[in-house]
């Protein structure tokens, strides 16, 4: 038993560093593609800024209950309430509807991501035009949002209940009662599928198709290499691309993680959920601790796999100015006429006065 009680605290403590860890870190995240991202206006990017506040509020709903119930109340002998949700309907109401909503909405966020990513990568797709644009790509994520949340509308409205009961006294007490509708009993299957199966399977879909165009442009760019006419071309392409393949790897990570954080979770409800009985509290909580370390972990994978993002985090962390944004092809080729013009017509214009200068002396002195 005293094991177990360590391994309760423990898990209270592990649900305390992710929401003391978790939030800046989504704030910083949530800022930088906002304000700081030099590529801004692409699809993916407008993604994960949504998905920066979604996953800012996943530690502070059932997370903050293990925090309350293992570190505060355990210790209070006067408390009589074992989860935050029994201290009143409200936040019975409150904690299990934004649970379920920002877990789903934070795998279909990135869900998006990663199909915005594939379908950008098909050329001959209508959909990538459509896609590319941020206005588009906006309100199709206000709209998945609301999606999301008017499918867990019922939680809100049927979830907790109050009950009467008699306590040691035969004094009539009353009690919150979450969680304990039959409706859970069809909902914990629906968020399986809405959480886990669905948004696995299309962001695996979404990544193989991905993978699949970078070799194919990988195997572009080798064959233009072997010819020499062709040399100038690949070399534009390449330099053209490097945000791209940091924006791909960053995805793939999400995926890998997302799926190697969730599936325990996800495994244990379906096979052993309604058989195991003893320490099920414990290891409820330790399978929602590791679901959540992959909506705070987003930080990590951005870090590693793109230098824009450690320049401009680099930047708010030690309070300097982040330099001039990196302009894409599109905007120097808009640019360099604009530019040049004027150029050419400061410089040939004295030209021409200074010729007829010359000329006219020539002539003069032919004359003389």
């Amino acid at each position: 038993m005293i094991l177990i009680d360590i391994a309760h605290t423990l898990a209270g403590l592990y649900s305390l560093i992710l929401i003391l860890v978790g939030t800046p870190l989504n704030l910083l995240c949530f800022y930088i593609y906002k304000r700081l991202a030099p590529n801004r206006s692409n699809s993916t990017i407008i993604v994960f800024s949504y998905l920066a506040l979604i996953e800012l509020l996943i530690p502070f709903t059932w997370n903050i209950n293990y925090v309350v119930r293992e570190l505060i109340w355990k210790y209070q002998k006067t408390s009589s309430y074992k989860n935050l949700e029994q201290h009143s309907l409200f936040i019975c109401k409150l904690i299990s509807y934004s649970a379920y909503f920002s877990l789903q909405c934070a795998a279909w966020l990135k869900t998006l991501a990663t199909f915005t990513r594939c379908v950008s990568l098909q050329s001959q797709w209508s959909l990538k035009k459509w896609l590319s644009k941020s206005i588009i790509i906006h309100r199709v994520t206000w709209i998945l949002i609301f999606l999301i949340g008017l499918i867990n509308l019922p939680i809100w409205i049927i979830n907790g209940k109050r009950v009467l009961y008699y306590d040691e006294y035969n004094q009539t007490k009353q009690r919150v009662e979450c969680y304990q509708s039959s409706f859970f009993q069809f909902w914990e299957i629906a968020h399986l599928l809405l959480y886990n199966f669905i948004p696995f399977t299309l962001m695996i879909l979404s990544n193989i198709s991905i993978s699949r165009q970078v070799r194919a442009s990988h195997r572009r760019t080798r064959k233009s290499k072997i010819n020499s006419q062709f040399n100038r071309g690949s070399g534009r392409s390449k330099s053209s691309g490097g945000g791209g393949g940091r924006l791909t790897k960053t995805l793939i990570l999400i995926t890998i993680f997302f799926i190697m954080f969730t599936s325990p979770a996800a495994i244990f409800y379906i096979f052993f959920g309604k058989r195991v009985k003893l320490h099920r509290n414990l290891i409820t909580m330790s399978l929602s601790n590791l679901a959540t370390t992959s909506h705070v972990t987003s930080f990590i994978i951005y870090w590693l796999t793109s230098s824009d993002f450690r320049d401009a985090a680099m930047s708010v962390l030690c309070c300097r100015q982040l330099g001039a944004p990196r302009r894409s092809s599109e905007e120097k080729k808009q640019e360099k006429p604009i530019i040049d013009k004027p150029i050419l017509l400061s410089t040939t214009q004295p030209t021409d006065d200074n010729n007829r200068k010359l000329l006219s002396l020539q002539s003069s002195s032919i004359n003389s």
